[in-house]
């Protein structure tokens, strides 16, 4: 009655199967790439956050500010993006107000130097972030993981 050529069955069922382990095998590879993605951006602004901190706490020592005073029991990392966005503008505004030409203040400036550095890195880390989720396959796994854009601190 029905009589089936098994070896179109066993053909087609082999493609089934590559093509499956096909998408398992991508799915895989952009999941990891996105997960190392955020870690660098992650890790990039953990060095931010601390280089934030160890610049307020030498320049508040130099300059006695009262709103510099604010943010002496803060935690950085807790602040929010538009928080922390107001004190490095602060920071900035300060240090460049400052002689910072100065022996004594060497440290200072170096630390300061390092703090722009870190945020150059951060912001570049986080453009190339951003971009990634943005792209197809990448924003369907994004939205799946709940991965949100980052905000860039350089104008």
């Amino acid at each position: 009655m029905f009589l089936t050529d098994w070896t179109i069955v066993i053909e087609v069922s082999l493609i089934i199967l590559f093509l499956i382990g096909s998408i398992v095998v991508a799915s895989f590879l952009i999941v990891r790439s996105l997960i190392y993605s955020y870690k660098d951006v992650f890790k990039a602004h953990s060095k931010f956050d601390i280089e934030l901190r160890k610049s307020l706490n030498l320049i508040s020592k130099v300059v006695k500010d009262e709103s510099l005073k604010a943010y002496d029991n803060v935690i950085i990392k807790e602040l929010n993006y538009e928080e922390k966005k107001k004190l490095l503008t602060l920071v900035d505004f300060t240090f460049l107000s400052l002689n910072s030409k100065e022996e004594a203040d060497s440290y200072l400036a170096e630390t300061y130097e390092n703090l722009q550095e870190l945020r150059r890195i951060r912001d570049s880390k986080v453009l190339i972030f951003n971009q990634k989720i943005l792209m197809f396959p990448f924003n369907i796994y994004s939205k799946i993981m709940k991965m949100k854009k980052w905000d860039v601190f350089t104008s």
